[in-house]
């Protein structure tokens, strides 16, 4: 279920070759690998969809958790997950050119980091 960063980027790299529509979540991929979060974030696909949690869980995991998607026209949708009721789930579609520093304010207000964690 968890997987290093590297192989998740190895991922999207294979999908971005082939379509371009996954150009946004790739970079963001490699953004958050190439980062001081790499580190203190976990991850793991499913089929195109990326999933983040705080800390390493294991198979079957149904505790909270990010989900970021991968839309059409360079647009990126983070979901976090943490009730089966999709209406009071919090979301929000971003430009995907802005997606790494969205998650990271998306750390921020979920208090899974804190702005000195950066510096």
């Amino acid at each position: 279920m968890i997987r290093n960063w590297d192989d998740i980027c190895s991922d999207y790299e294979r999908l971005s070759s082939k379509d371009n529509k996954f150009l946004s979540i790739y970079n963001l991929v490699v953004s958050v690998r190439d980062s001081n979060f790499s580190n203190h974030i976990y991850g793991w696909t499913s089929v195109c969809d990326l999933y983040i949690v705080q800390n390493e869980v294991n198979y079957p995991y149904e505790g909270p958790k990010l989900l970021v998607r991968q839309l059409e026209c360079n647009k990126l949708e983070f979901r976090y997950i943490d009730t089966y009721e999709a209406e009071r789930q919090w979301n929000r579609v971003f430009d995907g050119s802005d997606g790494f520093g969205k998650l990271k304010k998306l750390f921020f207000d979920l208090h899974w980091f804190y702005p000195n964690f950066i510096k």
